[in-house]
């Protein structure tokens, strides 16, 4: 079927549905970024394979939004599809609940799936079809017209130890009951995975490069049960944790348990991702009371413990290793003549990765991207539709590993042959960029939307901007994208001591160049005066960052010497793992710059 043909079908659904429009987004039961494919529909419905998107199939016409990382790919990949793709944010481009009332009269009903929409994004689009008497419903479509659907993963889940977490689930499980007594509940609803995985200490291999398992969980003060798929832990780790007072259910009870639980408690719940089908249950149960809050599990996970960061630390170490070996395999090939696509960079990077002790799969799918492709932020090459690497101007790469000591996130973006001065002058400014937050001294409490505009102003004085967020947090053999903490503008997180935060600005210059360097930084305490707490960051990162595109005369004093003394940590801490040939390779390029 054609796009057009699928999204006739899911006309069709809703009038059988006696309904007027479907809406689908980015999204699993589980708030998910990352999606197992079972439940990723969109690029199957609309063609379009970026995240964090939004399908509005209305009576007569059908549109997607899609935020600014993806404006140039949902152009490209909607074009001819009968889908409008709506920028969402850009001037004069209306938002979702604009459109909802614009195409949606009184008695009509759309359809989403109630198990796949948080419980807030719910209300929003409720609230806007009512102001036309319109109403929101809850059904699954997507089901029946999916044709080749892949089915709910149910990878062996596997047990962290404490050598690797720094806490026990018994001992993770008292912290979360304490916060429970501080919200003034007795219960929670823990449904995103990551959060799992952290109480759990269990990881699986449910979908590419992140080692978590599709379940949930509900504690209360006294009992906790896991919502798994049956058969996915061994033995030993199901009677493990159920000494550690864990029962076991299947993951598609926690529905029908919650409807039927006869006990009285004040359940936390957080509506932003919990899904609507979820807190309408807990609502509908005349013996649970609801108490919207955040899942305080996020907040702990977010802050490292000395074990983890300790462990991360080292995994960066390893990374380090593996990336300096890729440059230098870079390098020779581009020396050598040889041909090379963008597609070619991810196996290399990969087969230098799995030298390394402890790690097991990418983080992410690399993003190798050359010149205007570059300037697409998430962009991923397809072999047969991939960019031959040419000469001149630069190739971005962003890629990362997971291995049995952390995970990681890295972007470099290399000179493959001469530059023109606007590609040395868009660098030099994105590296002042990225120095400028590093290198940040901030009294707590200070937020990340506060500290997002550190790394602004060497772009901006220049006209120029980036359309996402500075940096995220870094999950713990996890996810690579992970709150509380984020660098945006959005972000009213306070940072705090152990926090991981990438450090990612860039330009993205459309159909000409894009460029972005990137490291992740753990938050630290530098010191106490009478003025507060003082925070500041070290990076966790240890790779060089090419110097040859620097205009050294743009750099003032303090990013130099922050430069200079960062690539002589590198030096310094890879070193002892690399090869005589290696260490030469590696101290030419931490060499200081002067001017």
């Amino acid at each position: 079927m054609t796009v057009p043909e699928k999204i006739a079908a899911l006309r069709a659904a809703a009038r059988a549905n006696g309904a007027d429009g479907v809406l689908l987004l980015t999204s699993d039961p589980h708030s998910s970024e990352y999606l197992p494919d079972h439940y990723n529909s969109l690029p199957y419905f609309s063609g379009f394979t970026g995240e964090n998107s939004t399908l509005v199939v209305a009576p007569e016409d059908s549109a997607l939004w899609c935020d600014g990382r993806f404006y140039v790919q949902g152009d490209k990949q909607l074009a001819g599809s009968g889908i409008t793709c709506m920028h969402d944010g850009a001037p004069g481009v209306a938002s979702l609940e604009q459109y909802l009332q614009a195409h949606f009269a009184a008695g009509q009903t759309l359809l989403v799936d109630g198990s796949c929409v948080p419980a807030s994004r719910a209300r929003r689009w409720q609230a806007a079809l009512a102001k036309n008497g319109a109403r929101l419903r809850s059904a699954d479509v997507v089901g029946p017209l999916w044709a080749g659907r892949p089915p709910l993963p149910d990878t062996p889940c596997w047990r962290l130890t404490k050598a690797q977490t720094g806490f026990t689930v018994a001992e993770k499980l008292d912290q979360v009951r304490a916060d429970l007594r501080d919200a003034g509940a007795t219960a929670l609803i823990v449904p995103e995975l990551d959060c799992v995985g952290w109480l759990f200490n269990i990881r699986a291999h449910d979908m590419p490069c992140t080692p978590l398992a599709v379940a949930y969980a509900f504690v209360t003060l006294d009992a906790c049960t896991l919502f798994l798929a049956p058969g996915r832990l061994t033995a030993a780790d199901a009677a493990a944790l159920a000494a550690d007072g864990v029962a076991l259910r299947r993951y598609d009870d926690l529905l029908p348990v919650l409807q039927a639980h006869d006990k009285a408690e004040t359940v936390l719940a957080d509506p932003a991702v919990l899904n609507w089908d979820l807190l309408t249950a807990l609502e509908e149960n005349p013996h649970l009371t609801v108490k919207e809050g955040p899942d305080p599990i996020t907040a702990r996970k977010g802050v490292k413990n000395e074990v983890e960061l300790k462990n991360i630390r080292e995994c960066h170490i390893r990374d380090g290793v593996a990336m300096v070996r890729f440059a230098m395999d870079l390098e020779a090939a581009l020396a050598a003549g040889r041909p090379l696509r963008e597609t070619d960079i991810e196996g290399m990077l990969q087969a230098r990765r799995a030298e390394q002790p402890g790690y097991f799969e990418d983080s992410f799918g690399t993003i190798a991207a050359y010149g205007p492709n570059a300037a697409m932020m998430h962009y991923h090459a397809e072999p047969g539709a991939d960019a031959a690497i040419e000469r001149r101007g630069f190739l971005l790469v962003d890629c990362g590993g997971q291995y049995d000591c952390g995970t990681t996130d890295i972007t470099r973006t290399y000179p493959v042959g001469p530059l023109t001065d606007d590609e040395r002058r868009f660098y030099t400014w994105t590296l002042q960029c990225h120095i400028d937050m590093a290198k940040a001294v901030f009294l707590s409490p200070c937020t990340g939307a506060m500290l997002d505009s550190f790394a602004r102003g060497p772009l901006w004085r220049h006209r120029i901007n980036y359309r996402c967020g500075t940096g995220h947090g870094v999950g713990f053999i996890s996810g690579v994208h992970e709150g509380p903490q984020s660098l945006n503008g959005r972000s009213q997180t306070v940072f705090r001591p152990g926090m991981t935060v990438t450090d990612e600005p860039g330009v993205y210059e459309t159909d000409l160049v894009g460029i972005r360097i990137e490291n992740e930084l753990e938050c630290v305490h530098l010191a106490d005066d009478q003025y507060g707490t003082w925070l500041g960051f070290r990076p966790l990162t240890l790779v060089p960052i090419d110097t040859a595109p620097v205009l050294v005369d743009e750099l003032d004093r303090e990013q130099l010497d922050w430069l200079n003394a960062y690539h002589a940590t590198v030096y310094e801490t890879l070193s002892p793992r690399l090869t005589a040939p290696e260490q030469d390779w590696l101290r030419e390029k931490t060499r200081p710059l002067t001017r």
